[in-house]
């Protein structure tokens, strides 16, 4: 991450700027010259499947610096290939953004198809002076925030430069034929947006020779920031659309199996960060790369070491703290799995009001405000079950407030709890497992606060 000692504002306002020039540079070199295709400047020369094939370019930047940009600032076929998986490219995106893509045809078609959706996201910090660029122990430059910052503050959204098929480290073995076409990929970009995405590269302390600092490869770089973009399944196909979505201003974001940032990707392929528990003036802001519940600690400590820790294991508090604290808290997540399990098994006659109650307090004693709206929602429907209608308010309330930090605004959740708390009553879920047991004219317990 080698992003140096400049404020974050200050960069994201250089890279923005110098996008907006080559953005107007590009349009008025298509009004002079529209390159062969459509009048959307869209290519039609089909793509040849050979292994590395560079009929238009040479293959990486590392090695040739001068590696050519496309000749058409709108969709454009590479012909770099290993197998099924290519290079393509579109510069002209997101006022001149760009985005390149490694991936099999078909999904580049659907990407292409989703210009205009693409072209929808937001750029930006919401608020660029909440945030602090900080040299963190053992990750180098992070961020932090500069005053407290409540729950449910929308931070920063961006658009992807960089989507990775998923299947492409597992179909193609060579990591020197992936280097190939994820380094032409990078190079294809625009200038703003590489130096940008080129920022990194070296992660550590910025100085030189820091104790610590390493060189990443852009395989490094992608796989150090996992978010996932679905876009979507062939029928009759063994091949998902899983690509990985990177966004290289979530470079100084660190990772922490219990963060303080939840983040989504909408159906733009934007990605939404926002503040998921309170945060304390000079607290390092966090979001997790990984399943932080469900992936028991060695894996966890094995990814960061792997991935982000400057080869150090997860020095996060969920992972570090005493023999002790770290039992306790394998325990509270056994419990938390199980739990959470049983609520989602509507045909259980073990759940009841005290369960559900604990099962939120353990939530909240290991810190997973980052996907509470889980919980939230399974809470507040098996308090319906039980004819407790007023906790059944309140947490399909709270579970709309999660679901839009964890989804945004239209998530499929978002809206079902909205109809929950609208009228619990009325609800389908309404005392149904007092009637499954046979008790339909038995009151509901009383309620506590």
């Amino acid at each position: 991450m080698a992003w140096g000692r400049r404020s974050l504002l200050r960069a994201l306002l250089l890279a923005f700027t110098a996008q907006l020039a080559i953005a107007h540079a590009d349009t008025d070199a298509d009004v002079k010259a529209k390159p062969e295709g459509s009048s959307e400047g869209l290519v039609y020369e089909a793509i040849q499947k050979d292994d590395i094939i560079t009929s238009n370019a040479t293959a990486t930047t590392t090695t040739n610096p001068g590696l050519p940009k496309p000749p058409v600032e709108g969709w454009w076929e590479s012909k770099i290939c290993s197998g099924e998986f290519c290079v393509y490219t579109n510069r002209r995106l997101q006022n001149g953004r760009g985005i390149a893509l490694v991936t099999r045809h078909h999904d580049y078609q659907r990407v292409q198809q989703a210009e205009n959706s693409l072209n929808k996201a937001q750029n930006k910090l919401h608020d660029p002076s909440l945030l602090s660029e900080t040299e963190v122990l053992d990750k180098g430059v992070g961020l932090t925030a500069t005053r407290p910052l409540r729950r449910g503050k929308a931070l920063m959204t961006f658009s992807p430069v960089l989507l990775v098929h998923q299947d492409l480290f597992t179909a193609v073995a060579k990591r020197t034929d992936r280097a190939k076409l994820l380094e032409a990929a990078v190079a294809f970009l625009p200038d703003a947006t590489r130096a940008l995405f080129d920022r990194q590269r070296v992660q550590g302390l910025a100085a030189p020779g820091a104790e610590g600092r390493r060189t990443r490869s852009v395989e490094d770089i992608v796989l150090g920031a996992p978010f996932e973009a679905n876009m979507g399944h062939d029928m009759n196909a063994e091949h998902s659309g899983k690509h990985y979505a990177h966004y290289p201003e979530m470079a100084p974001v660190g990772h922490d199996c219990r963060p303080n940032m939840a983040w989504y990707v909408d159906a733009n392929l934007a990605i939404h960060v926002t503040v998921a528990r309170r945060a304390a003036a000079g607290e390092e802001m966090t979001v997790s790369y990984i399943d932080g519940l469900n992936w028991p600690r060695y894996k966890r400590q094995a990814w960061v070491q792997k991935r982000r820790g400057l080869g150090k294991k997860c020095g996060c508090r969920a992972c570090t703290q005493s023999e002790e604290a770290l039992r306790a808290s394998d325990e509270r997540v056994r419990k938390i799995v199980d739990g959470l399990a049983e609520l989602k098994n509507h045909d259980s006659k073990e759940v009841t009001e005290e369960k559900i109650d604990a099962l939120l307090k353990l939530v909240d004693e290991e810190r997973l405000h980052a996907r509470m709206a889980e919980f939230y929602e399974n809470a507040a429907l098996n308090y319906n079950y039980l004819g407790l209608d007023v906790k059944a308010k309140k947490y399909a309330e709270l579970a709309v407030q999660a679901g839009i930090i964890e989804s945004g605004t239209e998530g499929n959740d978002v809206v079902a709890n909205r109809i929950l708390a609208s009228d619990v009553k009325g609800h389908y879920s309404y005392r149904y497992t007092l009637k499954r047991r046979g008790n339909k004219n038995m009151p509901p317990p009383p309620q506590r606060a």
